[in-house]
């Protein structure tokens, strides 16, 4: 036991000593070199200091208020979505259907959903909206709430659901469905007393909603007949039903909330669009059509505009009716898609229940004109210099070669509060163009307000087309001109201005007339004949979908 007190005792006197060396050690480090924890300080700092700037992300800019939400995002970058009309209109010869029309005349004998989501998907469109119900009353679903409907029809021995087959067929095609529900009922016998008719058509539309999967759009308007009832419609109550049964999907109505009528049914916008609007300074049914047109570039909310057209003159399928040319239809691409706004072009089903094989010829002359224009930017190996880049000349996080490539979420932003907005393009040879396509990442705000493309010529520059308002896509055309260097400048913006791409195409099917160098007039030669896209038209019979 001695012995190892002693060995303790001798262990704890080796610690000691060791911890009191250890002190002696660091007192002398401390005063002998005090220089060596200064310059370890000093090293740090300069380690620090010599990080490259580089290495560190310069901020967004602010966006610039009223944005879209996720998704009128989605809606805008669709582009474009097929209008189905059908109904028993289809079967009557006529556009608005009196309600009192036997359930016994619609029989589509060859119906087949899979057709139009298909030929939807296969001519460039992401979204088909059906007629559920329209002015009629005539409901293309089993509702429990009419008789007047689907199930007292011949079609499917009363089992049919039109609603359903085009739901699960745009589900396998790959693009989203909405439904158009008629506030005006001209068979409902409540319509006109106002309680009783706003529970019988949100118990209609609740049905819509919680039946078939995902709707993305909900489409309705204030159109009546003159001298019908007066009837108030419950627009809140009905918006607020939609937002809790479907809160991803858009309503379109005359005044938004989420997207506005362009306030005519030629599928044209104006020249100046904003996505910029006052739903306070609209009433469904009774908006100024001038001001749908335009949007408001000091408006509130933010309600893109959508353009509806008939690929034929009426809205139903009519035996008696050809449609319209693909040039035709390129002609309102350039002027709603073009525009910044969704094109919605209605392509009606026969009375078969198919897509007909002359409208299907024309889809597909359409889809062949677009890809022969826009498919290539002539742009896309381009010299890029401008006036400036936000966070400095070598930052790449908003260099000008953004605009080069497809897509808003990258895009050019000049430093802030700066005059001057120009990006300068070589083209490294001289090329021939007539389309200027601009785009700017709207999630960030609509910005620009006025802007123009030059070419030089000769010695100078000279003026080739002017615009006002970009937002999602703006596509101007004018007469042929060639030239290696461009320079696209941005004359006004309600914030710093942000590209997101620049195209520049030739378009060899339209004819322009020669208008002033502010504006781009497009007219359709009626004469000519487009080149016939290579087409079999037994993929039109049913049989393909059977």
């Amino acid at each position: 036991m001695n012995n190892n007190t002693e060995n303790t005792k001798k262990g704890r006197s080796i610690n000691n000593n060791n911890i009191k060396n250890t002190k002696k050690e660091a007192q002398s480090l401390n005063s002998t070199n005090p220089i060596s924890v200064h310059a370890l300080t000093i090293l740090i700092i300069l380690f620090f200091s010599i990080i490259p700037h580089s290495a560190l992300k310069i901020p967004p800019p602010l966006p610039i208020l009223p944005l879209p939400s996720a998704s009128q995002l989605q809606w805008q970058l669709s582009s474009m979505a097929l209008f189905l009309h059908f109904g028993p209109n289809t079967f009557t010869d006529s556009e608005w259907g009196t309600g009192h029309a036997n359930p016994s005349v619609f029989n589509p004998t060859r119906l087949n959903a899979s057709q139009w989501a298909h030929l939807a998907k296969e001519a460039g469109f992401s979204r088909v909206i059906l007629t559920a119900k329209h002015h009629d009353g005539f409901c293309l679903w089993p509702s429990e709430y009419t008789d007047y409907s689907v199930k007292t029809s011949p079609w499917r021995d009363g089992k049919g659901d039109v609603v359903a087959e085009l739901a699960m067929a745009a589900t396998e095609a790959g693009i989203s469905m909405g439904l158009y529900l008629s506030p005006w009922d001209r068979h409902e016998n409540c319509y006109g007393k106002t309680v009783e008719y706003n529970e019988f058509y949100m118990a209609q539309m609740r049905e819509l909603l919680t039946r078939y999967g995902d709707i993305k759009e909900v489409w309705l308007d204030g159109a009546k007949g003159e001298g019908e009832k007066d009837m108030e419609y419950y627009f809140d109550a009905w918006f607020s039903l939609i937002r809790q049964l479907q809160p991803g999907a858009v309503i379109f109505s005359d005044a938004g909330p989420d997207t506005r009528w362009i306030g005519d049914e030629a599928g044209v916008a104006g020249s100046t669009c904003w996505s910029l609007f006052n739903c306070s300074n609209a009433a469904i049914g009774g908006t100024d059509p001038k001001y749908s047109q335009g949007g408001d570039p000091h408006g509130h909310d933010w309600v893109p505009a959508e353009c509806d057209v008939s690929i034929r003159p009426g809205w139903f399928w009519h035996a008696s009716e050809v449609p319209k040319s693909a040039l035709k239809l390129l002609d309102i691409y350039y002027k709603s898609a073009g525009r910044n706004c969704l094109l919605l072009l209605n392509v009606p089903p026969n009375s078969s229940g198919l897509i007909s094989a002359e409208d299907i010829q024309v889809l597909q002359e359409f889809k062949e004109l677009r890809r022969s224009i826009f498919s290539n930017n002539l742009a896309k190996t381009a010299l890029l210099n401008v006036s400036s880049i936000r966070g400095g000349n070598d930052n790449s996080q908003f260099s000008p070669y953004n605009v080069l490539e497809e897509g808003i979420y990258t895009y050019w932003a000049p430093e802030e509060d700066k005059s001057d907005w120009i990006l300068f393009l070589d083209l490294q040879e001289s090329v021939s163009f007539n389309v200027l396509q601009v785009q700017e990442p709207i999630h960030m705000g609509q910005r620009i307000i006025e802007f123009h493309l030059e070419i030089q010529n000769g010695g100078g520059w000279k003026k080739v087309i002017s615009g006002t308002t970009v937002g999602y896509k703006r596509l101007l055309q004018f007469p042929t001109v060639k030239s290696q260097y461009l320079k696209f400048v941005i004359d006004k913006s309600r914030a710093d201005p942000l590209i997101s791409y620049l195209g520049i195409h030739m378009d060899h099917f339209s004819i322009l007339s020669h208008a002033s160098n502010t504006t781009s007039q497009a007219y359709v030669n009626g004469s000519q004949v487009l080149r016939q896209v290579p087409f079999n038209h037994s993929q039109t019979t049913a049989a393909q979908y059977m």
